[in-house]
C-alpha cells in the first residue's frame, strides 16, 4: 500500500503544465454540468447533513455541525474529483480565496487536505466577506468607499403614467434594519391588462379561487420579498409561499393542511400575452413583467400553487436585452432619484451563490416587502 502511494506522489509530481491545464477544464466542466448539480445539491443536503448531525449527537465532531458539515462536504467533493482520470496537483490551483484558502494555496496541499475550496476557488464560508448590512458591501463581498450612485431615473419616452406604487421595502431585521420607499409609476393607457394585475397584487391582492375560506389573496404586502439578484442587472420581487405568508398574517407558526393556495390567473394569460410592452429594457428603473402576466414567472417545475406567484415582477439596474429575449413587458418605472438610489443597493446586496459561475442568487440579508399601496395620478394631483 505504502509503495502503491509512493508511486501516485510521484506520478502526479510528473505531470506537465498541459496536463494540468486540461484536468483544470474537465474538472470545471464537471461542476458546471447539471448532472453534478443535481447530484451534490442532492447529497449534501440531504445525506450529508444528516450524517454531520448525527456525528455531532455522537461527540464524534465536537468543533460543532457547521464543521462536521463542511468536512463531509470536502470528503464528498474530493471524491469526485479523485474519480477523475487524471488527478490534480495541489500546485496546479490558479485561484483562491478566502484565508483558509490563500493558507492551503501557499502551503500546496489544497487535495491532500481536503480543502477543495481552495483547489478549485469557492469560497463556502465567506468569511473574509463584508458585511451585507453594510450599504457599502458590494454583490462581490468587497467593502467598497461608498454605498452605490444611482443611476439616472428614466426618461417617459412619452408615455403616460397613470398610477403610482409606493413599496416599503425592509433591508434586514431588527434594530439594523434599513426601510425605504420605492415608488413606481405605471404604464396604464399602453398596457391596460398587465397594470391592471400589478394593481390587484398591491392592494386588494390577486384571488383566482371562488372560496376564500380555505385560502387568502396574493398580496405583495403580506409574504413579500425581493426574492432574486442578478448583480448590477435586475433585481426580482413576488411571493416566495402562499402557505407562509398565510401563516405569518394570521401570527401562526404554519398554515393549516387545509389552506389552498391561489393558483396562477389562467382566465387572464392570453390578453396579457397579447399585449405588447410599453418599451425595451434599455436603461436601469424599468418595471417588468413575464410574458404571460404576473402568475407565470416561476421557475419551478412542474408549476407548484404555493410558489406560482414567487416572480411577479421585476425591476432592471441596467440596459437588459436578455429580458427583451424572455419576451418580458415593461409596464411602468421608478419616477424618483431616491428610488433609483435604493434600486442600485438592491442590486450590489450579496447573494447566495451554490457555484461560483452562477449569475446571481436570493439576497444573503433579508429584504421584504412590508407595505404596497397604489394611487392614482388623478387622485394625487386631486390632493395637491
Amino acid at each position: 500500500g505504502c509503495s502503491q502511494r509512493r508511486g501516485s506522489e510521484e506520478r502526479r509530481r510528473t505531470r506537465g503544465p498541459s496536463q494540468v491545464h486540461a484536468a483544470m477544464k474537465r474538472i470545471h466542466s464537471l461542476l458546471a454540468s447539471p448532472c453534478f448539480l443535481m447530484i451534490s445539491a442532492a447529497a449534501i443536503s440531504t445525506s450529508t447533513r444528516r450524517n454531520a448531525q448525527q456525528q455531532l449527537n455522537t461527540n464524534k465532531y465536537p468543533d460543532g455541525p457547521e464543521r462536521s458539515l463542511s468536512r463531509q462536504r470536502r470528503i464528498f467533493l474530493a471524491g469526485l474529483v479523485s474519480s477523475l482520470p487524471l488527478p490534480l496537483s495541489a500546485n496546479a490551483v490558479e485561484r483562491a480565496v478566502g484565508s483558509a484558502e490563500a493558507k492551503c494555496r501557499e502551503e500546496g496541499n489544497c487535495l491532500q487536505t481536503l480543502d477543495l475550496d481552495g483547489a478549485v476557488g469557492w469560497n463556502w464560508g465567506a468569511k473574509d466577506r463584508c458585511d451585507s448590512t453594510d450599504p457599502r458591501c458590494g454583490a462581490n463581498g468587497v467593502l467598497n468607499d461608498s454605498p452605490p450612485a444611482g443611476q439616472p431615473v428614466p426618461d417617459k419616452q412619452g408615455l403616460q403614467i397613470t398610477d403610482v406604487v409606493s413599496l416599503e421595502i425592509q433591508i434586514g431585521t431588527g434594530s439594523n434594519a434599513d426601510t425605504q420607499i420605492l415608488k413606481i409609476g405605471l404604464y396604464g393607457e399602453s398596457t391596460p391588462t398587465l397594470v391592471g394585475e400589478m394593481k390587484e397584487l398591491c392592494a386588494n391582492g390577486i384571488v383566482t379561487s371562488s372560496d376564500l375560506l380555505l385560502g387568502a389573496p396574493v398580496r405583495l404586502g403580506v409574504g413579500g420579498q425581493m426574492t432574486y439578484i442578478r448583480p448590477e442587472q435586475r433585481v426580482d420581487f413576488g411571493v416566495p409561499s402562499q402557505r407562509i405568508a398565510y401563516a405569518k398574517a394570521m401570527r401562526q407558526t404554519k398554515a393549516p393542511e387545509e389552506f389552498v393556495p391561489q393558483k396562477r390567473p389562467d382566465g387572464k394569460f392570453d390578453a396579457c400575452k397579447n399585449e405588447k410592452t410599453s418599451r425595451p429594457h434599455n436603461v436601469a428603473g424599468l418595471l417588468s413583467v413575464p410574458k404571460g402576466g404576473i402568475g407565470f414567472g416561476s421557475s419551478s417545475i412542474p408549476v407548484k400553487d404555493d410558489d406560482a406567484y414567487s416572480s411577479c415582477f421585476q425591476i432592471t439596474a441596467s440596459s437588459s436585452s436578455d429580458a427583451d429575449k424572455e419576451e418580458r413587458k415593461v409596464i411602468g418605472q421608478l419616477i424618483d432619484s431616491k428610488s433609483m438610489e435604493l434600486l442600485a443597493r438592491l442590486s450590489s446586496i450579496p447573494t447566495r451563490k451554490a457555484l461560483p459561475m452562477q449569475s446571481g442568487g436570493s439576497p444573503l440579508i433579508k429584504t421584504v416587502v412590508n407595505d404596497c399601496v397604489v394611487e392614482s395620478v388623478s387622485d394625487l394631483l386631486e390632493s395637491k
